[in-house]
């Protein structure tokens, strides 16, 4: 019962071949934008050419479980066993479809039809059963139905990987680890082997034996939601987003995968792109603070300040100690002209962070431009007690010292400014003001 398989056959004893249709090149031409999901579109186009193959509607409803479309996977994989009764394959489909629902006792209703097809002492109902205890959060029970269905075949690649779940449930990480490499041995292409065992090992520290089985994932099913998006969750730059762009297209109401998604085009400064997936993840999670507080950064980034100020007020009220909404909320009420309540919220999220030095040289910032440069000073102080080489808030001091005529104070923060960290530094702009300096100082 290779419910978890992608290329090659269902089923233990070569049941029907499901052909999985896919190409290596699947990664390369992935982009940012949402990717149609072929397995989906192709399975739907066999089910249009021949609506009485089981075999096809089997697929479809493969495809449609994993994009979780669990209503039309349920209609497919009842159509298959019209078409074939009694289908050990299809009614662990269905299994599968309350199992995702979080339903135990429709699970385990379902997993009875699955024993009563294969058969008592066939393995395939104890691994339905067990997996329908998962459901139940019953780890030892579920153990209990892995070791019956071991009992009847010792290298069921299912039951042994179903105890890697039970374990991993019961935080027993080393036992997990050992059932799933277990169950790769017994059957290489087993999907759910490889997640279970990335999961582990990424909790266990090893990141790269957790990408490896990740990318073993993909091969047996390209099309795998999750293997897309725990890649993209590890990865950095454009391949990590294009894992994600094909996690939130293959499966759109992956909410984790949409807040990921939206979170890397957010720090690569997309924020357009980025409003997307963030909108799709506050559509599914309107009352989380995370989601509010991330839509509501993308929404003042690219100028909607009314909304970005609603969703970043939800995110606050949902979680006060949020040193991010509550400078986003300051910025955009800056930006919206009530400059002294947004530098009230910019204050709050620096007390929150209290080792955020940009804060402080965004606090001075603002103050300078509203001609408190005395209060400025003093933020400009707090960040350099943090970072003493920031350029930038150097450059800012001898500012606004420049302009109260201290030139010698100025110049020595200028020359600071120079010897610092350089980051966002015009080094002829100091140098100019170096010279104004050195110029008004002859003449006195």
């Amino acid at each position: 019962m290779n419910r978890e398989a992608g290329n090659g056959t269902i089923g233990a004893r070569g049941r029907t071949t499901i052909v999985v249709v896919a190409t290596a090149a699947v990664l390369a031409t992935a982009s940012a934008s949402a990717q149609q999901f072929d397995e989906l579109t192709q399975a739907r186009a066999a089910v249009a050419a021949s609506a009485t193959d089981a075999a096809a509607q089997f697929r479809l409803g493969e495809a449609l479980l994993e994009a979780r479309d669990l209503a039309g996977a349920r209609t497919a994989f009842e159509t298959a066993l019209r078409q074939r009764a009694n289908w050990v394959d299809a009614l662990w489909g269905l299994a599968r479809v309350k199992m995702a629902q979080g339903e135990y006792e429709a699970s385990r209703d379902a997993c009875r039809r699955v024993i009563l097809a294969a058969g008592d002492s066939a393995p395939e109902g104890h691994v339905c059963m067990g997996q329908a205890y998962l459901v139940w959060r019953r780890s030892s029970l579920a153990i209990e139905e892995f070791n019956k269905a071991l009992a009847v075949d010792a290298d069921n690649a299912e039951a042994l990987s179903g105890l890697g779940d039970a374990h991993a449930r019961a935080n027993e990480l080393e036992q997990a680890i050992e059932s799933y490499r277990r169950a790769i041995a017994a059957d290489a292409n087993l999907l759910s082997a490889h997640l279970g065992l990335a999961a582990m090992l990424e909790r266990k520290g090893d990141a790269a034996g957790a990408v490896a089985e990740l990318e073993a994932a993909l091969r047996i099913r390209p099309w795998s939601a999750d293997a897309h998006y725990h890649l993209g969750r590890l990865g950095t730059g454009d391949e990590a987003l294009a894992h994600l762009a094909q996690a939130v297209s293959i499966r759109p109401s992956f909410t984790d995968a949409q807040l990921e998604y939206g979170r890397k085009l957010s720090a690569a400064g997309r924020w357009s792109e980025a409003l997307v997936p963030l909108q799709a993840a506050f559509a599914q999670l309107p009352n989380v603070g995370p989601v509010n507080e991330l839509l509501g950064i993308a929404l003042w980034r690219t100028g909607n300040l009314a909304e970005a100020e609603s969703r970043l007020r939800a995110a606050i009220q949902r979680v006060p100690n949020s040193a991010r909404a509550h400078e986003g909320l300051g910025e955009v009420l800056v930006a919206s002209n009530r400059v002294d309540d947004g530098l009230a919220e910019l204050e709050t999220a620096a007390n929150l962070d209290s080792t955020n030095c940009e804060i402080l040289l965004r606090i001075a910032t603002v103050l300078r431009g509203q001609g408190r440069n005395t209060k400025a000073l003093g933020f400009l102080d707090k960040a350099l007690s943090l970072r003493p080489n920031l350029s930038r808030a150097e450059v800012l001091y001898g500012d606004i010292l420049f302009e109260q005529g201290r030139y010698a104070d100025a110049r020595a923060h200028y020359q600071a400014a120079l010897n610092g960290d350089g980051a966002g530094l015009d080094p002829a702009y100091v140098q100019g003001r170096l010279q104004q300096v050195d110029n008004l100082t002859r003449r006195r």
